[in-house]
């Protein structure tokens, strides 16, 4: 059974986790060809954006870390498909939408974050609860930190709690709640509306934003007169 399942929606792919008797835990395969998969929706003109789902009633709950096995390599080339695959969400350059069917928890959770929007299933629930299994969300962390208010942040962590849907729409953790059934369709509708708008510009602006952030504000600047001049290019290129 693949592990990862692609299907178009006009100029939308959306991309389902299918390990759905696994909590759709992402395995070293998983991660990588989710990578694959992103970064070779970058390069084609054909699609203008894409939606991650997961099969059944979960969204995705983490990184399937035992079946790195015990070996460093095996360690080591789990994290960095994760890694992959993190970065391949941030270098689309394509709107990326989450629909979000069930539970997003530990590394599930920063796909959501890392999502550019997130529509949520009535009872889908967030958190980050690795340190009730002994572990930390050190990955998940680096994207999710900048998402949340510190205190909201580390009450996650050492709490383990899980938040509910409308906990994580008050936070903008997502932007629609609705019923589990018309989660994907909301997330491919909003998909397609964002890719509607020219893509070449688009992918100038997302590139912007993750390569501003972090970044002094002259930092920026800088970077965000070379993307308005190069965005200028291509539209003076089409009239």
């Amino acid at each position: 059974m693949a592990e990862l399942l692609a299907e178009r929606h006009d100029r939308v792919t959306v991309l389902t986790l299918n390990r759905p008797t696994h909590g759709n835990r992402l395995t070293t395969a998983l991660a990588t060809q989710i990578a694959a998969s992103l970064e070779a929706a970058r390069d084609d003109d054909s699609i203008g954006g894409c939606v991650l789902t997961g099969a059944g009633e979960t969204f995705c709950l983490g990184g399937d870390y035992q079946g790195a096995g015990p070996t460093a390599a095996g360690r080591t080339a789990y994290a960095q498909a994760l890694l992959r695959m993190d970065r391949a969400m941030a270098h689309l350059g394509k709107p990326l939408v989450a629909a979000v069917n069930g539970a997003a928890h530990a590394g599930g959770f920063s796909v959501v974050v890392g999502c550019d929007l997130a529509i949520a299933a009535t009872d889908a629930t967030f958190g980050l609860p690795e340190a009730a299994h002994g572990l930390f969300p050190f990955i998940a962390l680096a994207i999710v930190k900048d998402s949340l208010p510190k205190k909201v942040l580390f009450d996650l962590i050492y709490s383990a709690r899980l938040m509910g849907a409308a906990e994580a729409k008050e936070l903008h953790v997502v932007n629609e709640v609705t019923e589990r059934g018309n989660v994907l369709d909301r997330a491919v509708e909003r998909a397609r509306q964002a890719a509607a708008h020219r893509t070449a510009v688009v992918t100038l602006g997302r590139d912007l934003y993750y390569a501003t952030r972090g970044k002094r504000a002259d930092e920026s600047l800088d970077d965000a007169e070379r993307a308005l001049l190069a965005a200028l290019n291509v539209t003076d290129a089409r009239e």
